[in-house]
């Protein structure tokens, strides 16, 4: 009888200390945001995931769509990316409202130039090709609380891409919202 005890009274110590040390961490918070904006002869948009393990950093999965062309021939092109990262808070206003965010992190993706195909319709070869992409960024958000649930979010991150064919550094500016779920 104690044996078949053994594993079901081991199983809810851990629970129970897994919930005492939640608890002892203080609360947890989550928010979700999307922004649109500039990137480099473009525009782009950006989806984030923020997880909050205390009120000094938070933990971001994002995601961007950018929509640009370049070059004197306006060869269209799309980066899709997922980035995780870390931000941390350098800076809170005294009247709460205001906060400012420095971050960074890894990325990886994808880049299609001129929708996969080589040739422009002049009949010239493109020597750059849709590949799979991947580097680092530093990021900034200022972060204007409109409501306990809702802030207005301001956005800027320079990415650097290692294999990118259509530059190694490319920059993204948005203005969105965050909202914060619990």
């Amino acid at each position: 009888m104690i044996k078949r005890l053994r594993c079901p009274i081991f199983l809810i110590l851990v629970l129970a200390g897994v919930s005492l040390q939640a608890q002892m961490r203080g609360n947890l918070a989550s928010s979700v945001g999307v922004s649109g904006g500039y990137v480099e002869d473009g525009f782009g948009v950006m989806g984030t995931f923020n997880f909050h393990p205390n009120r000094f950093k938070y933990f971001q999965i994002s995601v961007l769509a950018a929509f640009a062309e370049d070059g004197p021939t306006d060869i269209p092109y799309n980066i899709f990316t997922i980035q995780p990262g870390l931000y941390y808070r350098v800076y809170i206003s005294p009247r709460r409202g205001f906060s400012l965010f420095l971050g960074g992190g890894g990325l990886f993706g994808y880049e299609v130039i001129n929708n996969g195909s080589n040739e422009l319709p002049t009949g010239a070869l493109i020597d750059a090709r849709s590949q799979f992409i991947y580097g680092g960024y530093l990021g900034a958000e200022a972060e204007f609380a409109l409501s306990n649930d809702f802030s207005l979010l301001v956005k800027a991150n320079e990415y650097y891409h290692v294999n990118s064919d259509v530059g190694n550094f490319y920059p993204y500016a948005g203005l969105g919202f965050r909202y914060f779920l619990f």
